[in-house]
């Protein structure tokens, strides 16, 4: 499956199908929208799938504002406005789950279900010092070549194709190491995004071989989340590219349980 490269106020984007619902979704660090092709074609042909590269992310350049969930959030509702897109579900993957939990809490009336895959809702100490950490020896030269095959390591497990991790290789690489290091410092802030009053229908996915949020940090997001459903799939941390099917399955019984058609 390919699509089309869109831009809006500097804001690369692509929308998949042209079904009844609407999903928007958000990626991970150093990746891009493109990654949610297969599991567009996984949803079927009942969804509309808007796929940005967030801002410093593939093809988005990261512009003159600084980078920080919020603005990436404001940045999914100026996609969303240029669309005619009053509201939509959500899905997250990993920093992507991070800036959908602070889209529902800065717009919640424009977010309907929401999906968070292999996040979490807050940092702990010891977390914030380690991503504090990674940022400095980012932003040192070489720094991101020098910690790719940790990075690897942690998002593809042994079973994981790998040509996917050659792929995520190359596009950790290309990453701008100051936008990278601001954003591993903009996560440690997900905890401001609280989700504890009056929350969308959410959904709480881990990867059952997830070392880089494992089982207990998925299950302390969807404690955090009232009414929230927690569920695993296989996989590691990356489980919606690297394991689309088995996403979709989940994302679909989920959608179909809140009877969304957005």
């Amino acid at each position: 499956m390919s699509a089309t490269t869109t831009y809006v106020d500097g804001l690369a984007y692509r929308v998949v199908g042209t079904g009844p619902r609407t999903l928007t979704c958000l990626h991970s660090l150093a990746l891009s929208g493109q990654w949610f092709l297969p599991l567009a074609e996984e949803l079927g042909e009942e969804y509309r799938l808007v796929l940005p590269d967030l801002r410093g992310h593939g093809a988005s350049p990261v512009g003159d504002r600084p980078v920080s969930l919020g603005a990436l959030a404001d940045d999914v509702v100026t996609l969303w406005d240029h669309l005619d897109i009053a509201d939509s579900h959500v899905l997250g993957i990993s920093m992507g789950g991070m800036v959908a939990q602070a889209l529902a809490a800065r717009h919640p009336g424009r977010v309907d279900d929401l999906v968070l895959i292999a996040t979490t809702a807050s940092y702990d100490e010891a977390a914030r010092a380690g991503a504090q950490q990674r940022a400095d020896a980012v932003r040192e030269p070489g720094g991101i070549t020098a910690m790719a095959d940790v990075v690897l390591s942690r998002w593809f497990g042994e079973e994981d194709d790998p040509a996917l991790a050659a792929r995520a290789r190359e596009e950790l690489l290309s990453a701008d190491p100051q936008v990278h290091a601001a954003l591993l410092e903009a996560m440690t802030h997900v905890g401001a995004f609280r989700l504890d009053e009056n929350p969308p229908a959410t959904l709480v996915l881990g990867g059952t071989d997830d070392t880089s949020t494992p089982r207990a940090v998925v299950t302390a997001l969807a404690q955090a989340i009232p009414g929230s459903i927690l569920d695993f799939v296989p996989g590691g941390h990356l489980t919606a590219f690297t394991h689309p099917a088995a996403s979709a399955s989940r994302i679909r019984a989920f959608l179909d349980r809140t009877n969304g058609e957005r």
